[in-house]
């Protein structure tokens, strides 16, 4: 989990962990920041600070960079995703892209709150978590965008946000485990007439 510092600075949660002299490639705006604005919820853009956003996606002009679109997968700017870190789950939003500012594409991207969430305050702007174990589950559709009434885009801080999208998140993640009993279920009684045995399923 990379940090990412970039859009609005300042504030009272800024703590001086992730601002422009910390991050090394810090943008003073994010990606949906036209978005964000025309929500009219009285901020200019995503702050770092209290939205728990993922960078997700990755564009470049340099000579055999990987490009990835999420959009092309049918996933919309600002929409829920999950992170499972820390031995938990978490809900932040798709909130900014990767430019070819690096030497490597990347994935696993996120604002200093989400990543304070995940690990605590030991994490910067120039300190991220460098284990491999670490799950973003973005969701398809319209349905997963909260839109302008459907999350608190002017909370004073982290855990105002995150309570403001929790219940889209958890819809979200139980559409997701719906679908994956139904296709357990469905291989598990394949496998069984296949087999001529018994089917025993633990979910």
């Amino acid at each position: 989990m990379d940090i990412d510092c970039d859009g609005v600075q300042g504030g009272p949660q800024d703590d001086g962990r992730c601002s422009y002299g910390r991050s090394p490639d810090y943008q003073g705006a994010t990606a949906f920041r036209d978005t964000v604005a025309s929500y009219n919820a009285g901020i200019k853009d995503l702050n770092s600070y209290v939205h728990p956003y993922v960078v997700f996606g990755n564009t470049g002009r340099k000579r055999g960079w990987k490009e990835f679109d999420p959009t092309s997968f049918d996933i919309k700017p600002l929409s829920v995703m999950a992170v499972v870190c820390g031995e938990q789950l978490v809900y932040g939003v798709w909130g900014d892209t990767n430019g070819d500012d690096g030497d490597h594409p990347m994935v696993g991207e996120s604002s200093i709150s989400l990543a304070t969430a995940c690990h605590g305050k030991r994490m910067t702007g120039d300190y991220g978590h460098s284990q491999t174990d670490i799950l973003y589950l973005a969701f398809t559709g319209d349905d997963a965008v909260p839109g302008p009434q459907g999350a608190d885009w002017n909370a004073s801080d982290y855990a105002a946000f995150e309570r403001s999208i929790e219940g889209l998140g958890n819809r979200l993640v139980e559409r997701v485990v719906s679908i994956a009993t139904r296709l357990l279920v469905e291989w598990g009684l394949l496998l069984a007439l296949a087999a001529g045995g018994t089917l025993w399923a633990v979910i």
